[in-house]
């Protein structure tokens, strides 16, 4: 008996002394035009961003390879630098890239603007008031939950059209990251003809400036009456206004 308790003493002391060096899970990082010093934390929460967009997708029945979703991030602490290297990444002239250019994923690589640029491009948009400390770790979310997305909409439909148009995948992206809250009062004096008029002025690019707070707002709407399942599902289905509009009218009971 001391015997056995002496291994298993034993195997429980490696067991806690590997636990507390294991280094903690991490997203290789490589800095760009940095001159002052970078959250070294950045890479742990990277990586968390993306294990959370992986469970995102298996909650709904998809089940990725996190590798897939991203194995490396790109960090650039000026607007020009950023705006370069996703050029070249997407084989596109820079002049097409934006100027408040703030995070995309191409080939499992996660580009991003230093958190101080972030900050002044969403504050550019929405206002200090919506800004919380979080927020950098919201961005990281919302562009890994696109690569996850488009490894399902490739699953789904054959290619990264089966995202649905952009209202749809860039509103699941902010409602999954828990950017840009709507206030409950407000949901719920949206109606089927606020939806209908949205649906209307986002296929004829009509929609007024910052597009993001409608995705947000009327996402949320859609989920009254159907999950983010259905809409993964549904999203690369060219008669989807359709499906939506008859899901609303008759909601599952």
């Amino acid at each position: 008996m001391r015997t056995v308790f002496l291994i298993l003493f034993s195997s429980l002391c490696a067991a806690v002394a590997l636990a507390q060096s294991a280094a903690p899970a991490a997203l290789p990082f490589a800095l760009h035009d940095c001159s002052s010093p970078v959250d070294p934390s950045l890479p742990v929460t990277a990586a968390a961003a993306r294990d959370r967009a992986a469970a995102f997708f298996a909650e709904l029945g998809f089940v990725l390879n996190q590798r897939d979703i991203a194995r490396q991030v790109e960090l650039f602490c000026t607007r020009d630098s950023a705006r370069r290297a996703v050029a070249a990444a997407f084989g596109s002239p820079e002049s097409e890239i934006p100027a408040a250019f703030s995070g995309t994923v191409k080939n499992a690589t996660l580009f991003l603007v230093s958190p101080q640029i972030y900050k002044e491009n969403f504050i550019g948009l929405y206002g200090s008031a919506l800004w919380g400390d979080d927020e950098y770790g919201k961005l990281m979310l919302h562009e890994l939950l696109h690569s996850a997305h488009e490894l399902v909409a490739k699953r789904l439909f054959g290619s990264e059209e089966g995202m649905g148009p952009p209202w749809l995948f860039e509103g699941l992206a902010i409602v999954a990251s828990g950017q840009l809250p709507v206030r409950q009062s407000e949901l719920n004096q949206l109606t089927v003809n606020d939806f209908n008029e949205f649906l209307r002025a986002a296929q004829n690019g009509e929609l007024k400036s910052p597009v993001y707070v409608q995705y947000s707002r009327f996402y949320r709407f859609l989920l009254r009456f159907v999950s983010n399942q259905w809409l993964v599902q549904n999203a690369g289905k060219p008669d989807l206004p359709d499906l939506l509009r008859q899901a609303i009218s008759h909601p599952p009971r």
